[in-house]
C-alpha cells in the first residue's frame, strides 16, 4: 500500500510540476542522416496538410552524405523530384522540408537536389535570407482560394513556396503523395 501512495505521490508530482515528456528530435524521427537546421525554429509551421483535422508537423532541416552513421530512418519517404530535381542518393542538402503527418503514420522528407556541381531548389539566395519563402496557406484563406481555382485537386492545407521568378507554387498533398503545383502566371 505504501508503494502505491508513493507512486501516486510521484504522479501527481509530475502533474502538478507541468513536466511533460520533451518533443522528439528531427534524428529520432527521421533518422541519424537528418538533423534540425539551427537557422529555424523547430516546427517551422503547422498545417492540416492531409485533412484529418489535426495539425501536420513541418520542419526546416539539414540532410547529411549518406554513411554507415549516417542514415534515413526506413518509414521516412524521401520525395525529390518536385522541383525539377534528381533522387538525393547518397548526397547531402543543406537545406530540406521535413513533415509529419499528426497521426505519426507518414514521415516524409522533401528535397530539391539538383544534381553534382548544380545549386538545389534549396541552396538559391532566397533560401538564405532570414525570412524564408515558406508558409502555410490554411484552407479557406484567400491565397488558399487562388490556388484552389487554378487546381481544382487542392483541398487541405498548402505549403506555399516562393521561387527565384517571383510566382509562388503550392505544395500540396492529394491523399498519396505531395504534388507541386505551378501556376501559369507572371509575377
Amino acid at each position: 500500500m505504501g508503494r502505491l501512495s508513493l507512486a501516486a505521490i510521484l504522479v501527481a508530482a509530475v502533474v502538478v510540476s507541468g513536466a511533460v515528456p520533451a518533443p522528439p528530435t528531427i534524428p529520432s524521427l527521421f533518422g541519424s542522416r537528418v538533423s534540425e537546421n539551427t537557422r529555424f525554429k523547430a516546427p517551422y509551421l503547422t498545417a492540416d496538410l492531409d485533412g484529418d483535422g489535426a495539425a501536420d508537423t513541418v520542419y526546416l532541416v539539414s540532410i547529411a552524405a549518406a554513411s554507415p552513421r549516417a542514415i534515413i530512418a526506413p518509414d521516412v519517404a524521401v520525395i525529390s523530384r518536385l522541383f525539377h530535381s534528381q533522387p538525393l542518393g547518397a548526397h547531402e542538402e543543406k537545406l530540406a522540408i521535413a513533415i509529419v503527418f499528426a497521426s505519426g503514420k507518414q514521415k516524409l522528407l522533401v528535397t530539391g537536389y539538383q544534381g553534382e556541381g548544380v545549386s538545389g531548389f534549396f541552396s538559391s539566395p532566397i533560401w538564405s535570407e532570414k525570412s524564408v519563402p515558406l508558409s502555410a496557406a490554411k484552407r479557406g484563406s484567400q491565397t488558399f482560394m487562388d490556388f484552389q481555382k487554378q487546381e481544382k485537386r487542392i483541398r487541405n492545407d498548402i505549403l506555399v513556396i516562393g521561387t527565384e521568378a517571383g510566382i509562388d507554387v503550392a505544395l500540396y498533398w492529394d491523399g498519396k503523395t505531395f504534388v507541386l503545383f505551378e501556376p501559369d502566371e507572371e509575377p
